[in-house]
């Protein structure tokens, strides 16, 4: 993994999560804690440089955050890469919500605030708890309802500070509650355009193939082949749908590869061939009723890839790149993906076939 891509995207990371920190300590250093006007997390500003964790917890979920020097990592997921943007979306908010002012110390109010405790049933409130390096809490705020303003101003939050009694309402809003564990990870895994694919091959456990191939770099489509005598397929798009299985993939959630073995006798293998030699193999395999896949790229042909040889597709792109930024984020992993995202592989040739005979 320790690629000249996955160098750079330690870098953007490191400086994506400075500049969070450089919008922090820009902000009001208030110190009251209890008066309206003050900092929720007052000392979040001058300790932010300590920082160390980010725990979130809601709908009986956590998923931690922790800081390695130069990436987020979700602890309960293997240390996978988490979203820095949203992280430090997170912390320049926190650091700038201030009280406007106070409401119930009732605890059998807090519901309607949606400010109750995170981990009991039913509960649409969100904590956020901020650690340092020595494990000492900078601060925990019990995030709730959201006071909607008309206009350009902004939108104000119920809070309540962990083990305090005292509701507020404040000034500013964190990220739509409705956020799952998986919404902090990277999701991104890859986005490769449908052009820039040549052939898939789809090898089914049974031992089936199914031939999806464009005919030329130029062509506007991708044929099925290998078709039963007298066969025609289900439509002029049926074959592109293969194409596109490596457009916008995200991950709905992810594991350690050792940890998650796929059934041999299940499992279906993709070759997916760029336009100018690079390949991609997909595992797929359907665990508990939900889709995981494994993915390893090998580099492109590089005389094919070379500018002016042919009128191949898009050959501005740094494929190498691509495929090393691929690599960077799959080895190691298996990916839970949506249904939708791989379901022309697990197709049989059947499936692709019109009804009743060609012509």
């Amino acid at each position: 993994m320790q690629t000249k891509t996955f160098t750079i995207l330690s870098a953007v990371t490191g400086v994506a999560v400075l500049l969070a920190i450089v919008a922090i300590l820009g902000q009001p250093r208030f110190e009251s804690t209890d008066m309206e006007g003050g900092s929720i997390l007052p000392t979040l500003v001058k300790d932010s440089e300590r920082l160390k964790t980010v725990v979130i917890r809601q709908n009986g979920e956590t998923i931690s955050l922790d800081w390695d020097g130069k990436f987020w990592r979700a602890r309960e997921k293997h240390n996978y890469l988490a979203n820095t943007e949203r992280v430090s979306n997170l912390l320049v908010t926190l650091a700038k919500m201030t009280k406007i002012e106070g409401k119930t110390k009732l605890p059998e109010r807090y519901n309607r605030l949606e400010v109750e405790d995170p981990t009991s049933k039913n509960a649409r409130s969100r904590q956020v708890s901020l650690i340092d390096k020595d494990g000492k809490e900078i601060g925990s705020v019990v995030l709730g309802k959201k006071q909607y303003n008309i206009g350009s101003q902004g939108n104000n939050t119920y809070v309540r500070l962990a083990g305090d009694p005292q509701v507020w309402l404040a000034a500013g809003e964190v990220e739509d509650s409705s956020l799952g564990v998986s919404d902090w990870l990277v999701r991104d895994i890859t986005n490769i355009p449908a052009g820039a694919v040549a052939r898939v091959t789809v090898t089914h456990p049974n031992g089936e193939k199914v031939v999806s191939e464009r005919p030329s770099p130029e062509a506007p489509n991708m044929v099925v082949q290998r078709l039963p005598k007298s066969a025609a397929a289900a439509s002029d798009g049926t074959a592109d749908e293969y194409g596109r299985v490596l457009t916008a993939l995200t991950l709905e959630d992810v594991a350690a590869a050792a940890d998650k073995p796929f059934p041999k006798d299940s499992t279906i293998t993709a070759v997916v061939e760029g336009v100018v030699g690079w390949t991609v193999t997909i595992e797929l395999a359907e665990i508990d009723g939900v889709d995981w896949v494994k993915l390893k790229g090998e580099q492109p042909n590089k005389s094919m890839a070379k500018a002016g040889d042919s009128k191949m597709v898009d050959l501005s792109t740094d494929w190498a790149a691509v495929i090393d930024a691929l690599n960077a984020r799959a080895e190691g992993w298996a990916f839970q993906v949506g249904a939708y995202q791989m379901a022309p592989l697990k197709k049989a040739m059947t499936d692709l076939l019109a009804k009743g005979p060609a012509g």
